[in-house]
């Protein structure tokens, strides 16, 4: 398929995933790896200050100007002349070095073997996906929605995490509020590295009952979970299941946590729905995700995934709040968890 031979084809350079791309905007960079604003800039690059050493206007830009050479006499002309000039080396030599201390801070780590890129990134994920928690757990929280017009709406929920012989599984409801009467559900069944189950218990589906809940297909994951901007595919973390897994880098930083940079790419991506993530993995145990992006078959940036408040209570990081910003919407999701030492 055209699609798929495409996405396969991404460019991996690393200063294409350096930084998370700007809302609205896609991290791939244009053609050739240099943006086109940064291409009409002579004597600039992408990514870094340049300094023209053979332009010294900047004096004036820290209130320095020559002096006054008619008032001098010879003698202090020839001293002042040759103090100036030694201003003038000294300024160019600190340039220089300026300049050539940002080149070096720039280079650019070699792209790494396709074979070797692949095969770490499924180990990787292979890794996180046999992760489980440890015991039991309940707790609350809120779903916070806001709109293109900031507009909020504020929805309880109740999270449960239960542990079986064979697998573990994760629930989402909401509680009645005066924003809604509550009663979605979304059961998520996590077996390794086995699909994911989603069940899903809606009132405002027609059909629902109370006493059952459907499941879904692939095709139904890219819908939101209670009018959020949490899709239920974002949810279940389904990306990690995709069978295209590609490594772009091995250490990067990002909210001051060492990671790794991972491609995820979907086989059979819905109208509307993701096609490509990108996401930021940290090196330390358990893998947690620092910061994700998402894009449609277009190359389009949908949303921006980035957690709160990441805090290591007793041994364990627990998030205290996770927040996804949907561009095409213009309107952003927090949930906030109520972590147990509060």
């Amino acid at each position: 398929m055209p699609l798929l031979t495409e996405l396969e084809n991404y460019p991996v350079e690393y200063n294409r995933y350096r930084h998370a791309a700007p809302d609205g905007a896609s991290p791939v960079a244009e053609a050739g790896g240099v943006p086109k604003a940064a291409q009409k800039m002579p004597h600039s690059r992408a990514g870094a200050w340049s300094i023209w050493t053979s332009d010294f206007s900047f004096l004036s830009g820290f209130s320095l100007r020559p002096p006054d050479f008619s008032r001098l006499s010879s003698a202090r002309r020839k001293s002042r002349s040759t103090g100036f000039h030694h201003l003038f080396l000294f300024l160019l030599l600190v340039s220089s070095s300026v300049c050539f201390g940002q080149r070096a801070k720039d280079a650019r780590p070699a792209p790494l073997d396709p074979v070797q890129a692949e095969q770490e990134a499924h180990a990787l994920v292979a890794e996180m996906l046999a992760s489980r928690p440890d015991q039991n757990s309940t707790n609350t929280g809120q779903v916070r929605i806001t709109d293109a017009a900031d507009k909020e709406r504020l929805i309880p929920v109740r999270f449960e995490i239960t542990i079986t012989p064979t697998n573990w599984i994760n629930v989402y409801e909401t509680m009645p509020s005066s924003d809604g009467r509550g009663g979605t559900k979304l059961t998520i069944i996590h077996s390794g590295d086995k699909p994911n189950r989603y069940e899903l218990l809606d009132p405002a589906t027609a059909g629902s009952t109370n006493a059952v809940a459907k499941v879904l297909t692939p095709d139904q994951l890219m819908v939101p979970f209670a009018g959020s901007d949490f899709w239920i595919a974002d949810l279940g973390l389904e990306f990690l299941h995709w069978p295209k897994q590609r490594l772009l880098e091995r250490n990067v930083i990002k909210h001051h946590k060492a990671c790794r940079i991972l491609q995820s790419i979907n086989p059979s991506p819905v109208q509307g729905g993701y096609a490509r993530v990108v996401s930021w993995i940290m090196i330390e145990r358990p893998h947690g995700i620092t910061h994700a992006d998402a894009y449609d078959a277009q190359r389009n940036v949908l949303k921006h995934f980035d957690p709160k408040n990441l805090e290591k209570i007793e041994g364990e990081y627990q998030l205290e709040e996770m927040e996804i910003r949907n561009v095409k919407t213009d309107s952003q999701t927090v949930i906030k968890f109520n972590l147990a030492h509060q």
